[in-house]
Formats: C-alpha cells, sequence, structure tokens
C-alpha cells in the first residue's frame, strides 16, 4: 500500500472512531434527557392525579365523559392535545381493575401486574413495549394508580437524530476523505519530485535539483538538504573528472616530455654500439649527449616526485625564514648570468615560517623564469615587504609581458611559451612547482601583466 493511501486510511479511521464516539455520546445523553424527561411528566401527573382524585374522598372513579372542568374532562382534553400521558387506570389493593381511562391505544399490562408494576408504598417507573408506565398508591396499602404515555414519539425522535448523525457522519467522511487525498497528494508532491529528481540522477544527470524546497515544511527541509548534498556531490564528481583530466595530460605531457631524452641516449647508444668507440671524437659527442641528456631526464624526473609530494599533502619544513635573505641569494645567483638586470628591492628582513630549501627554490624558478622568458637586456625587480600580516614578494620584469590566455595557463603544468617552446629548453614544471610550493606553505601565486609590457607575479605568505 502507497504512503498516500495509508495517510488518508490512517485520517479516515481516526475520524470514523472521533465520529463514532461522539455519535454514540450523543445518542446516549438523548436516550439518559428523554428517559428522565418522561419520568419526570409521569411522577409529576401522577401526584397530581392522584391529589385530585383524593380530593373527593372515598374511592375516586374515572369518567371518560366527564364535563370540561371536572377532574377527568380535564386530564381528557390535556391528554388529547398531547400534554399529558393517555392512559389511566385504578386497581385495587389486590391489584384488581377497578376504572380505566384511555385516549386512544393502551399499553398491554399483564394480569396481575409484575412487580416491576407492584408499588408497595411507593412508586415505580417500568416500560412496557412502547409505553412507560409509572405507579403508585392512591393510600398506603389502598388502591393502585397507573399513569402511561407513549414512548413512540420519543423513540421517532431518537431515531431521527441516530440517522441525521449517522447520514451527516456519512457525508463528512466522504468529505474528509476527498479532502484529505487531495491535501495528501498536494502535502506528498515533494516526494514525488524528489522521486523524479532521483530517477534522473540514475542516469548521470548530477545537475537536477529538486524544485520547490524550502524550510517551512519537513518535506521541504528535506528537499533542501538533498539539494546541498547533490550540489556537493556534482562539485566532487567535477572535481574528480578535472584531476582525472588533468593527471591524464599530466601522464602525456610526462611521457612526451621523458620521450625526447630517452631517444637522444637511445641514439647515441647506437651510435656507440655501431663503432663511436673507435672514433674519439664521436665517442666524446655520444657520451656528453648521453650525459647531457639523463641529466635533463633527472631533472625532470625530480621535478614531477616533488610535484607528486606536494599534491599528496605532505607536511613541508617549518622554520623560520627571512625572505629578504632568501631573495638577496637569488639575485646575486641570478646576476652572476649575464643578459639580465636583477635588483631587490627590501626595507628589512621579513621572517616567515616554512621551508627554507623549497622557497629558495620559488625564488630560483621566478628569476630563471625571467631569464628563460625575456628578452636580454630586460631589467627585473624583486621586491619584499609585509602588508597586512602577509609577507609579500614580487617579481617584475620589463619584458614583453603575457598575454591573457598565458595569464590563465602560466601555473599549469608542462605549459610553456611561445619562446620556451622554439627553444625546446625547460620542461614546464617551475611555475607549477612555484605555485604548488607556495600553497603547500598556506599562500597563494598570481601574475598580472600590463598593456605596456612586462610581467609581475605576486607570492604571498602567510607571517605567522
Amino acid at each position: 500500500m502507497s504512503l498516500r493511501k495509508r495517510l488518508v486510511l490512517t485520517v479516515l479511521v481516526l475520524l470514523v472512531i472521533g465520529l463514532g464516539s461522539s455519535v454514540g455520546a450523543i445518542f446516549g445523553a438523548l436516550q439518559d434527557w428523554s428517559g428522565d424527561a418522561n419520568d419526570d411528566v409521569l411522577s409529576s401527573v401522577g401526584k397530581d392525579f392522584r391529589a385530585d382524585l383524593l380530593a373527593g374522598g372515598g374511592v375516586p372513579r374515572l369518567r371518560p365523559g366527564g364535563d370540561p372542568g371536572t377532574v377527568t374532562g380535564l386530564w381528557r382534553a390535556g391528554a388529547r392535545r398531547g400534554e399529558l400521558p393517555s392512559f389511566f387506570q385504578i386497581r385495587g389493593a389486590d391489584g384488581a381493575v377497578i376504572d380505566t381511562i384511555t385516549y386512544g391505544s393502551a399499553p398491554e399490562l399483564p394480569d396481575p401486574l409484575p412487580t416491576t408494576l407492584w408499588p408497595d408504598n411507593g412508586e415505580r417507573l417500568a416500560n412496557v413495549p412502547g409505553w412507560l408506565v409509572h405507579s403508585s398508591r392512591l393510600t398506603e396499602g389502598g388502591p393502585i394508580l397507573l399513569v402511561a404515555m407513549r414512548t413512540a414519539a420519543t423513540e421517532e425522535l431518537i431515531d431521527r437524530v441516530a440517522n441525521v448523525a449517522v447520514i451527516s457522519s456519512l457525508v463528512a467522511l466522504a468529505l474528509v476523505a476527498l479532502l484529505s487525498a487531495h491535501a495528501v497528494r498536494r502535502g506528498l508532491r515533494p516526494l514525488t519530485a524528489i522521486s523524479a529528481t532521483a530517477a534522473a540522477i540514475g542516469s548521470g544527470d548530477l545537475s537536477q535539483r529538486v524544485a520547490g524546497a524550502g524550510a517551512r515544511t519537513e518535506v521541504g527541509r528535506l528537499g533542501t538538504s538533498l539539494n546541498a548534498m547533490l550540489a556537493q556531490l556534482e562539485t566532487a564528481f567535477a572535481q574528480r573528472s578535472a584531476a582525472a583530466e588533468r593527471l591524464r595530460r599530466f601522464v602525456g605531457d610526462a611521457s612526451h616530455e621523458l620521450r625526447t631524452p630517452i631517444a637522444t641516449i637511445r641514439g647515441y647508444a647506437e651510435l656507440f654500439r655501431r663503432g663511436a668507440a673507435s672514433r674519439p671524437d664521436d665517442l666524446a659527442l655520444a657520451m656528453r649527449r648521453i650525459e647531457s641528456e639523463a641529466e635533463r631526464m633527472g631533472v625532470l624526473v625530480d621535478e614531477l616526485l616533488l610535484l607528486a609530494r606536494l599534491d599528496q599533502g605532505r607536511p613541508l619544513e617549518r622554520e623560520p625564514v627571512d625572505l629578504t635573505a632568501l631573495a638577496a641569494d637569488a639575485v646575486a645567483d641570478a646576476n652572476t648570468l649575464a643578459g639580465h638586470d636583477f635588483r631587490l628591492v627590501a626595507d628589512g628582513p621579513v621572517t616567515v615560517p616554512g621551508d627554507a630549501a623549497r622557497l629558495r627554490q620559488v625564488l630560483g624558478n621566478l628569476l630563471d623564469n625571467v631569464r628563460r622568458h625575456t628578452p636580454p637586456g630586460t631589467a627585473a625587480t624583486v621586491r619584499v615587504a609585509a602588508e597586512a600580516g602577509q609577507a609579500v614578494l614580487t617579481v617584475a620584469d620589463t619584458g614583453p609581458g603575457l598575454g591573457e590566455a598565458a595569464q590563465a595557463k602560466v601555473f599549469e603544468r608542462f605549459y610553456r611559451g611561445e619562446t620556451a617552446r622554439a627553444e625546446q629548453d625547460g620542461a614546464g614544471l617551475g611555475l607549477s612547482i612555484v605555485d604548488a610550493v607556495v600553497a603547500g606553505h598556506g599562500g597563494a601565486a598570481t601574475v598580472h601583466s600590463g598593456q605596456s609590457g612586462g610581467a609581475t607575479f605576486r607570492i604571498t605568505l602567510p607571517l605567522n
């Protein structure tokens, strides 16, 4: 059975129980009230009638044809109007019938009187089919007065009330069934949407979201939570796909970069096998090229291993490092090579917690990037300063600058600019290592190039 049917059925069962209890309580209260009212009427009429009869003295007689104004005439008129009981009977002390007057039908009273109607010296009330009978003694141990009234009208009233209550309850039950079915269908509509969304997600569409989610209802809050979870899943899958794509490119680029030195080594090894050993000049060239390519391949492998360790989140060394001193050493080393002019601008020591060797590598790669990708005679300024709780290192050159496309990709692995492609020098991992090392220190690396030329690399590191 579906949840919708169970909810509607539960509402109907509870309503049936409630209506049944209410109708039963009303029916019982009405019966008690009508019974008490009839009892009071018979008891009161019996007392009044007994008093009227005893006022004449002796054993009273009932006269159906009594004139208006007499006792029997008054009671006859009242009974005919339906205001008073319509059966009166006097029996002797032994229960024998003395006189009877009726206005209409009469109850079938057993003879002798049953114990339920034998009044002794008090009063008795008893039900006989269709009648309520009141019995009392006119005098102590004397004649018995029986007064009776029909119960058909009361029973008919109770039956009508019961019929109206049952019919009204059935109508209310039908209306509630329709309204509750509509309300449940409307209330569970978000669950239907969630089911459809889950089916779409199951087919691979992670962009689906639950519509109409909000915090006002439980189902709405469920939809909001599912949307948040789906957003996280979509982001995670997108990141996973991007990581897989980067890994694929990384492996492909690494294979491509390693292919050249390996092919060179194999070529010179083949040259050596074909007789270069007997030719000193060819042998020296082969050994020199094999050594150069092996060294290049070793550097590439070392850089790849470094990036792999940084990607795994392995902790770096943490010790106080004077960034100004590292920059001064890097500038001094770079100026030993002709062709570029490097200058340091710093107000004083700027100490950061970090790995001195890796930070030195960052500076070396940045300055080497200037040397490789700018023409001879280019000047570069290295600045070290502390700003807003951060250490800021900038390397600004006066070279041709970078285009927008190059700025977006410059920190990607194996990305090389046009000049580097022309020179076929370097694997395109230098700036990737800069970005990874800085990120491992909790900092950030950015690049900016102005319209008039020149590129500025900005490194920020936390001071604490």
